[in-house]
């Protein structure tokens, strides 16, 4: 076999069309760079006289190996299977009347070949590897060396290469995917953050770990993540339960809230038939509507059915000259005196019996196949979901019990005694204390049982959205309200919690204590997409955009997983094979409007005075100023202006910052110049944007330290 066709068998593999179509490569061009690469070329022609000693080739022979499986056990159950049978067939032969000895022959023949079956499974494989290596066969042992060390590995750096972004001044890319929503079976971006969650959650079973970061640096992603098992086990997730946390909270109704959401997920995982019921109001409230609509779909296919018998019925009628109800209840020989119209009306009658009966099977299979028994489930699940229903029960309703009776007796006279007794019970509510031990005690239960039925290896609570009750007291006080739950056994908490929360735990150890100290057991913080994390992002999402504007997405998000999203669909918005300067001259225009419009009614709510009317008439003009000369000395007049000093100093940098990047990002921006300058380094603009939102003059700092880096004007 030539190279050309190594190269076509490796391409047309259902691996590499799923690789290349993952990418958006054409398969002609990747057999083209393949077949144009010359180390691969070299690697096949110098490594077929030396494949026999790299030691890479015996993984080659292992890899062929079958799985080590129960094979012996499988083929001894299959030998005992077929010599059972056998020996009762022989024995009960002689009684059996001819069509029993006919069924049994069948079944015998039926018994044989799945028990063949089952044997060539795990025969063939290993009998082809046996032909192969002992007869030495070179050519067949250097084409599959070749395939899996040489050409494959060639295709994954193909591919590698195309991910890479290309050099380029020019708005251009290949394809988008997974931008605007993000897809189930994407391959996530796992930052350096991710793996320390990934290690926090693997070596913690029980407690409660905190994930630390301001918003949109993607809290919520990652206890999605955790719960989908994308940092764990994917084959077997964990019982994940996700709740926000209220803004306005009570401390029993919140555990309330987890001890029904943790109810409904057992229900779900446990359910044994087939697909889970979800507990979801739209289903229920369709039910109803479904089965309506199924009725109505039943009604007309028995009218079309009748209808359909009708007419050659008729037909028939006319033809033998009977009236319809004694052509059905007396019929005529049907196949004597034919003629044409007699044979018209048989084979009409044929084709609708045989559309009748192939419908009517159809039916019949759909419904078979929706009653078929399955699988019971473990007793241990039944009595789990009995017991989460049971208590989602007990926590929507108040029970009322009520027992009694009575009397009545008939005297003379017409005279009448009677009495009655009764009492009435109604449950009480329970008290904070014991709505905590009856979650936990649950929750500790369901834990138990899904490990040991093999369900999953873990329970999974997570309170997202706490970083955004505005006092950050409040927050602490919920937190110190509902650690009394954190500590149950096999389940683990998640909370995302402020930038707050990580300032007061690395302060443990000092006298002062606070809610977020006593409560979680660990604290991982989500930071910022790196440089390299943006362009792994990006990569998978909008394939083949140049270095250069993976860079200005980077430094226009300052690295924020959510503004990076924005910033990339504003991009895409743009014509593509434009200029770098016309696209950034874009971007840069369009964001300052919104910050003029923000700064201005930031400064309209401030108490009159002539400063804040001075300040207003600067931030008015920013959407008319041209050029990054005439931004910087907008800058410098609004941060030299008198009052309001907070205003000025944000508004300032944001100017100083848009500046920068137009006079950065130009046509003639080379990946050398934006990468080679010690000191000016994309990720200081980065920073800088990230500071605006904490200390705009720590970001005025960095922008002055990065322009006489690059050698820009410092004012």
């Amino acid at each position: 076999m030539g190279d050309d066709e190594l190269i076509a068998g490796v391409l047309f593999g259902d691996d590499a069309r799923d690789l290349l179509a993952e990418e958006r490569i054409p398969l002609r061009e990747a057999r083209e760079a393949l077949s144009a690469d010359p180390e691969l070329r070299e690697r096949l022609t110098t490594g077929r006289d030396t494949f026999l000693r790299d030691p890479a080739f015996e993984g080659v022979i292992t890899s062929r190996l079958p799985e080590h499986r129960l094979v012996d056990l499988r083929l001894a159950a299959a030998f005992a299977v077929v010599f059972g049978y056998h020996l009762l067939l022989v024995r009960a032969w002689p009684q059996l009347p001819w069509g029993f000895a006919a069924f049994a022959v069948a079944a015998y023949l039926a018994v044989l070949a799945i028990a063949c079956r089952i044997g060539y499974r795990w025969i063939a494989p290993l009998r082809g590897l046996f032909r192969r290596v002992g007869a030495l066969p070179v050519e067949d042992l250097w084409r599959v060396y070749a395939v899996e060390q040489i050409v494959w590995p060639a295709l994954v750096r193909y591919v590698e290469e195309k991910r890479t972004p290309p050099d380029s001044t020019e708005f251009t890319y290949r394809a988008v995917d997974g931008l605007y929503r993000e897809s189930p079976s994407a391959t996530p971006v796992i930052t350096g953050a991710g793996e320390r969650l990934r290690t926090a959650v693997a070596r913690s079973e029980t407690g409660a770990i905190a994930l630390a970061g301001h918003r949109g640096v993607g809290k919520t992603t990652a206890i999605r993540f955790v719960a989908g098992g994308v940092l764990g086990d994917p084959d077997r997730p964990p019982l994940a339960v996700v709740a926000s946390a209220p803004a306005r909270y009570d401390a029993r109704d919140f555990v309330l809230y987890l001890h029904a959401l943790l109810c409904k997920e057992v229900i779900t995982r446990t359910h044994g038939a087939g697909q889970p019921q979800r507990w979801a109001t739209f289903a229920r409230l369709a039910a109803p509507v479904r089965r309506r609509e199924r009725a109505a779909h039943v009604v007309r296919s028995l009218l079309a059915h009748l209808v359909a018998i009708a007419v050659p019925v008729l037909l028939g009628a006319w033809a033998w000259g009977r009236p319809p109800l004694e052509f059905v209840t007396d019929p005529p020989p049907l196949f004597r005196d034919l003629t044409g119209w007699r044979i018209a009306v048989l084979v009409l009658a044929g084709f609708v019996a045989l559309a009748v009966v192939a419908d009517l099977s159809a039916f019949a299979w759909r419904a078979a196949r929706g009653l078929r028994p399955v699988r019971p489930a473990d007793p241990r699940l039944r009595e789990l979901r009995a017991v989460a229903g049971q208590q989602l029960r007990r926590i929507r309703f108040l029970q009322t019990y009520t027992t009694g009776w009575s009397g009545k007796l008939t005297l003379p006279l017409k005279s009448e005694a009677g009495w009655t007794r009764s009492t009435q019970s109604a449950e009480q509510q329970l008290s904070y204390p014991e709505v905590v031990d009856e979650f936990r005690a649950f929750a500790e239960h369901a834990a138990e049982v899904l490990r040991a039925t093999g369900v999953t290896e873990r329970v999974v609570i997570a309170i997202d959205e706490l970083d955004k009750i505005a006092e950050p007291e409040k927050a602490q006080e919920l937190i110190n309200d509902i650690k009394g739950v954190f500590d149950v056994p096999g389940c683990l908490f998640l909370v995302s919690v402020s930038d707050d929360a990580i300032v007061s735990f690395e302060r443990r150890g000092i006298p002062a204590r606070d809610a977020f100290d006593s409560a979680f057991s660990e604290m991982v913080r989500l930071d910022n997409f790196t440089p390299d994390d943006t362009r792994n992002w990006i990569s998978r999402r909008v394939l083949g955009l140049p270095e250069q504007f993976v860079c200005l997405c980077h430094c226009l998000s300052g690295g924020l997983p959510r503004d990076l999203r924005r910033t990339v669909v504003e991009l895409l918005d743009v014509p593509a094979g434009q200029q770098l300067s016309a696209v950034v001259e874009v971007l840069v225009r369009r964001e300052l409007d919104r910050k003029a419009h923000a700064f201005t009614g930031a400064a309209r709510g401030i108490e009159p005075s002539p400063e804040r009317s001075g300040l207003i008439a600067d931030l008015v003009s920013i959407p008319t100023v041209r050029g990054p000369g005439e931004l910087r000395a907008l800058a410098t007049k609004i941060d030299s202006g008198d009052g309001l000093a907070a205003l000025r100093t944000q508004a300032a940098a944001y100017l100083l910052f848009s500046a920068t990047i137009l006079e950065v990002f130009t046509d003639n921006l080379t990946r050398d110049r934006l990468y080679g300058v010690p000191g000016g380094e994309p990720q200081l603009l980065a920073l800088a944007r990230q500071q605006m939102a904490f200390d705009p003059r720590v970001s005025m700092d960095l922008l002055a330290s990065f322009r006489a880096a690059r050698g820009l004007a410092v004012e």
